[in-house]
């Protein structure tokens, strides 16, 4: 069998070496080849390089398996993968047949043009179809009449934008959002890996939180089919969860399932600081969800529109800006659990 191992920042041969088993071949590098497939993927690293190598990961469908070596595991966490330990014993159990391998959902992120932003004042998409929305093909349809020359060109620059609007698309594991939490996960990126493997992220949201201003939030979820307004106020920050946690622990959208094709919708109205920093520390045991100030749904895709703009993370990386259609992506990546 030939496994690939993709390394993060702190990882070495050294811990490769635990995970050669006899029949195994395990090369190690950086970047996973477009043009090779390999049987299994191995991934030595945090969140952060896990996202980096989603993408590809997700395309190729190989089974993946998890070793947590980052700042931040939140990801192998959830899947109950916390340690090298835990992870040796998945790995094992692969190679002897036993077939532990789940297909989990991702989160896709989508920027949207600058035009979404002055629909913030009205109801967004009220009264269109969900078909009408993106462009989806559905096969070759012989029973229709033949399309004129003005209808084909028409469905070829449908066809032509639906190619390009993939090309911008990114996914994700976690969690995306943005306000207070891009704020603070941008001023962790200037952190050393040490101090944000010990709080950092408390640190980040002390430094920030002094000078934040809540940006008006324009959010609309499809739920059931329908588009329905979530939040039209200024608000602390919004994120959609395809897993319970990031951040080192803090279980934001606490009871997000990675298989049900759903993304779960936090959304933070306005509040002191003071009780922010109260309450920050029920975020850690998902006891935020039900307070006056939370709003919280499952939706198959959300759209989020700031003023002004915003940044937006997810996995703790910087994505894009404001504003964004947060989608998932059903059974995209095959995990060794």
């Amino acid at each position: 069998m030939r496994a690939v191992a993709l390394l993060g920042p702190a990882a070495t041969e050294q811990h490769v070496r635990r995970f050669e088993l006899p029949g195994v071949n395990v090369f190690a590098g950086n970047e996973l080849d477009p043009t090779d497939q390999p049987e299994v993927a191995l991934v030595f690293g945090g969140d952060g390089t896990i996202h980096r190598h989603l993408w590809a990961l997700s395309i190729k469908q190989v089974p993946v398996l998890v070793v947590p070596m980052g700042s931040a595991n939140d990801f192998a966490n959830s899947m109950n993968l916390g340690t090298l330990e835990k992870s040796l014993a998945a790995w094992r159990r692969f190679c002897a047949g036993e077939g532990n391998v789940r297909a989990i959902d991702l989160g896709t992120v989508m920027p949207l043009g600058r035009e979404a932003s002055s629909e913030r004042n009205s109801k967004p998409w009220s009264g269109v179809s969900l078909e009408a929305m993106h462009f989806v093909p559905d096969g070759a349809r012989l029973d229709l009449p033949k399309m004129g020359p003005r209808i084909m060109q028409s469905q070829l620059r449908r066809a032509m934008d639906t190619k390009r609007e993939l090309g911008r698309e990114t996914v994700f594991c976690c969690i995306a959002g943005t306000g207070l939490d891009a704020a603070v996960n941008r001023r962790t990126l200037k952190q050393s890996r040490w101090l944000r493997a010990h709080g950092g992220y408390v640190f980040a949201l002390l430094r920030v939180l002094g000078r934040f201003r809540p940006p008006h939030m324009h959010v609309a979820a499809e739920m059931n089919g329908e588009w329905r307004i979530i939040a039209d106020e200024p608000g602390m920050l919004v994120a959609a969860g395809n897993g319970p946690q990031y951040g080192h622990g803090m279980r934001l959208t606490h009871l997000a399932n990675m298989e049900d094709g759903q993304l779960d919708v936090c959304f933070v109205r306005c509040l002191s600081k003071l009780r922010l920093l109260r309450l920050f520390r029920l975020v850690f045991r998902g006891e935020h969800i039900g307070l006056k100030e939370v709003e919280y749904v499952k939706a198959k895709r959300v759209r989020v529109t700031t003023d002004p703009v915003t940044e937006l993370f997810a996995d703790g990386e910087p994505i894009c800006q404001t504003p964004v259609e947060i989608g998932v992506r059903t059974k995209a990546l095959r995990i060794i659990t």
